[in-house]
């Protein structure tokens, strides 16, 4: 087998800084977009508090109106569901089967 051996150079000043400068970078990214997405949550609690109240104060005009429209239903009444019609059953001579 043939072993190969490998030498890592010692750094010079300039790859420390390199490494240093694209570290700083790095976090500094991070940092960056941290702030915009905390930023953008703050701008966005007003928005969705505005229509959380929105949906509320209609879900509770809905549901009393449902809750009016049941007390007015007379209890032995028919059923407001309920489509009554007229038909009539056609007899067809040539039908299949």
């Amino acid at each position: 087998m043939i072993y190969r051996s490998m030498q890592l150079q010692p750094r010079t000043w300039q790859a420390r800084v390199g490494i240093i400068l694209a570290a700083a970078l790095g976090v500094g990214l991070v940092v960056a977009f941290l702030v915009l997405a905390v930023g953008v949550a703050i701008l966005l609690l007003p928005v969705v508090a505005v229509l959380a109240a929105i949906g509320w104060w209609r879900w509770r005009k809905i549901e009393a109106a449902m809750r009016e429209e049941a007390a007015r239903r007379e209890p032995g009444g028919d059923d407001a569901r309920t489509i009554e019609i007229d038909y009539r059953v056609i007899d067809e001579p040539n039908r299949r089967g």
